[in-house]
């Protein structure tokens, strides 16, 4: 049986969300400082590397050198840029993806240079630490590369610039961003409160993919028929509750549904809007269930990562 009232809350949440990602990808680690205040040169006796933590799982699809710039005029030597692994933090020579980048596609005066790394189909990992590598066959004093960033102590938490490959400089960070198309997950997290049958459960029939329609599947603590609710919101929360239960989402939207003794469910409707890619919906049932301590069950969280 359908629910058209019920279900359209779960689109019109994601109408809220704003942010246009036309490419299908996401922004994930990003360092764009608004001053400049040091740059380092990129030639064949200094490589350049700057480290950074994949924030969200999926395929890497896009780096940009943020602010790059032909130095001493336009090269004669190619650039040579490769996302290569790390071990312990530290870049290795084990590259997973590399483009060779022509004197004349890179600005002459400090600027963004993208590039595509889709062709590559380099997956990352939450927590997977990369490099973004830059080397020149070009001569030191000659026509050559810079790349710039902040110095001393750039804010980015995530990595560090390192030259010659190996050594260090925890001072710097220099300007970059990288993206991903982000796989689908549906992932509980936080405690339940108790009903007459224990913690009542929470789960997606199917992971969130774009243009389908997994429905919520919410349990029946009360043994009994009974009404419950869904809140969704875009972020987490841990707020206690005067019912006893946790909140666990910080509201935006909600549905209400009757349950059978078996349980119940709820379409949530995933419009193919290449915009939703990558967002984060987390979601917490709650239940009228007199074997509660305050009357009320509350389910443990669900979060649900939107993917392609």
């Amino acid at each position: 049986m359908s629910h058209p009232r019920r279900s359209a809350a779960s689109a019109l949440l994601l109408v809220t969300v704003a942010v246009a990602r036309a490419q299908g990808d996401v922004l994930d680690q990003s360092y764009v400082p608004a001053a400049l205040t040091n740059g380092l040169e990129v030639t064949a006796s200094q490589p350049v590397t700057q480290t950074f933590t994949v924030g969200i799982t999926g395929q890497l699809t896009r780096i940009e050198l943020a602010r790059i710039a032909q130095h001493r005029g336009t090269p004669t030597q190619p650039l040579q840029v490769d996302l290569v692994t790390t071990a312990g933090g530290v870049p290795t020579t084990t590259v997973l993806a590399s483009i060779t980048v022509q004197p004349a596609s890179v600005p002459s005066s400090i600027g963004p240079l993208q590039l595509d790394l889709r062709p590559f189909a380099v997956q990352g990992q939450q927590g997977q630490v990369l490099g973004i590598a830059l080397s020149s066959n070009a001569a030191p004093g000659t026509q050559t590369y810079a790349w710039w960033g902040e110095a001393p102590n750039g804010p980015y938490a995530g990595g560090q610039v390192f030259i010659q490959l190996t050594a260090a400089l925890p001072a710097w960070d220099l300007a970059f961003q990288t993206w991903v198309a982000p796989v689908a997950s549906a992932t509980g997290y936080g405690t339940g409160f108790a009903g007459a049958n224990g913690v009542p459960s929470l789960a997606a029939s199917s992971l969130p993919h774009l243009g389908t329609t997994p429905l919520l599947l919410l349990g029946n603590s009360a043994v009994t028929s009974t009404f419950g609710a869904l809140f969704f919101g875009l972020q987490r929360a841990n707020l206690p509750t005067p019912f006893g239960g946790t909140a666990l989402v910080q509201v935006a939207a909600s549905a209400t549904l009757s349950l059978a003794p078996a349980g119940g469910s709820l379409p949530f409707v995933i419009p193919f809007v290449p915009a939703f890619l990558g967002t984060i919906v987390d979601v917490q049932g709650a239940l009228l269930d007199a074997g509660a301590a305050q009357g009320i069950a509350f389910t443990a969280g669900l979060e649900l990562l939107i993917g392609p």
